[in-house]
């Protein structure tokens, strides 16, 4: 997904429900820390390998975007990346030379210059990012096993081979490191025996995270083309099974459905709309609408108004970049239905293939508010929610799926997509691989 065209804002100081909110933010900058510098890199104890059935993990593969690469909280960095759904599986399988492109330090964001969301800055309701970190082994005499690519589209996965390439995406040469290899060639060079691919969601969200909705998505039938290369690249060489994830719905996600488009009026706790840019020009938004998660700032803003009386204004309306209205909305909805689609027919042709339903483990999450692992322990959908009053639901931020900038999971939510990826794996190849619990993730 995108860490880019993220916005400085500020969280409007307007009396006591500020200082709350203050508490709230330190809270947040708290839990932030401990995400990045407090997670050391503990394994659980397995007594002997599990059983692999008829998988052969030894030259496993991951090949996508920054859901693969393990993006949380706005960057790629290693207190993340260790998460990362491929690592998991590698770790529960007990692969003993899974590599990844680790990012040290506060990694990098959508900018070769920053790295993680700086948590100091935070303290004052300012976003913004920290300076970045640095490749830890880059040196590697080898391609990495974990092949995601942050930013990347699905064309670029077989086509490019440097970041002038790739619309000045700093990541190919993070993690090509030029070879002068593609992503898919790099793939190969390390003679797979098992691949995981995951594409399709840059080429959807890369205009949507910024509010608008461009002309220039794929078609369904150029998306369709590009996989069947990607396959017939990979397939050809290799007889390793590909266990392929298809495209998550913008309405299962909390950067699309943690803010509302409404504030709460503190008489009555009743909904008061707030306007926004549409297509059709300022007006009222309506719960058919979207507003993004880097709105929070000014829905605290017009929060705190509203405490003091004063009803949401045209002068106060959301930028467009901030804000989906409904026929956006079913744009891309349609078309997130048409790249599933042809991932469906791709994959029910080619007995290679098999499919991995992220998609629907993701409706489910959103339907049921959360996801419970083996042991019991649940964790919430979204990391920010409001009750009737409109304040925040602040032990959502420790106990969610997804990470604090609302788009790329945590490690919980990781987790879960690296037991879905074992559970098929399990019943399709008679493997015993465990599946990933809370304290793999400590």
């Amino acid at each position: 997904m995108f860490l880019s065209n993220i916005p400085e804002y500020y969280i409007s100081p307007k009396g006591g429900l500020f200082m709350r909110r203050k508490i709230v933010w330190f809270m947040l900058v708290s839990f932030s820390s401990f995400l990045f510098y407090g997670c050391e890199d503990t394994e659980s104890q397995v007594d002997k390998k599990p059983n692999w059935g008829d998988l052969d993990f030894t030259h496993y593969v991951a090949i996508g975007n920054s859901l693969t690469a393990g993006v949380s909280d706005g960057a790629l960095y290693y207190g993340a990346q260790k998460y990362s759904f491929p690592n998991l599986i590698a770790k529960t399988a007990q692969i003993d030379d899974f590599e990844q492109p680790d990012m040290a330090g506060n990694g990098f964001s959508w900018s070769d210059t920053l790295g993680c969301l700086d948590a100091i800055k935070l303290l004052g309701g300012k976003m913004e990012f920290s300076p970045a970190g640095f490749e830890a082994n880059r040196d590697l005499e080898r391609p990495y096993n974990n092949l995601g690519i942050p930013l990347i589209t699905i064309e670029q996965l077989y086509t490019v081979t440097t970041t002038i390439e790739a619309d000045s995406n700093h990541f190919v040469d993070k993690i090509l490191r030029n070879s002068g290899r593609t992503p898919i060639e790099e793939a190969l060079f390390l003679d797979p025996t098992l691949i995981t691919l995951w594409v399709g969601n840059n080429d959807l969200f890369e205009a949507a995270t910024q509010g608008w909705v461009s002309q220039d998505y794929p078609s369904p039938e150029d998306f369709s083309n590009h996989l069947n290369q990607i396959i017939q690249l990979l397939k050809n060489p290799t007889n390793a099974p590909i266990f392929i994830a298809n495209v998550v719905d913008i309405t299962s996600l909390p950067y699309f459905t943690s803010v509302p488009p409404y504030v709460r009026n503190p008489v009555d706790s009743s909904k008061v709309y707030i306007y926004g840019q549409c297509e059709e020009g300022v007006r009222l938004l309506t719960d058919d609408d979207i507003v993004l998660f880097w709105a929070l700032p000014q829905f605290f803003a017009l929060q705190d108004t509203m405490n003091m009386g004063y009803f949401p204004t045209e002068v106060e309306a959301l930028n467009d970049t901030l804000v989906l209205d409904a026929t956006e909305k079913g744009e891309l909805i349609n078309l997130l239905e048409s790249y599933n689609g042809e991932i469906n027919t791709i994959t029910a042709a080619i007995s290679q293939l098999y499919l991995v339903d992220v998609h629907g483990l993701f409706q489910e999450i959103e339907s049921a508010g959360g996801y419970t692992f083996e042991s019991g322990r649940e964790y919430v959908s979204d990391p920010v929610s409001f009750n009737e009053t409109g304040e925040m639901n602040v032990d959502d931020v420790f106990n969610s799926l997804f990470s604090l900038d609302a788009l790329h999971p945590s490690k919980y939510g990781y987790g879960a997509i690296a037991n879905l990826f074992i559970e098929v794996m399990n019943e399709l190849y008679g493997s015993e691989i465990p599946e990933v619990d809370v304290s793999d993730l400590q």
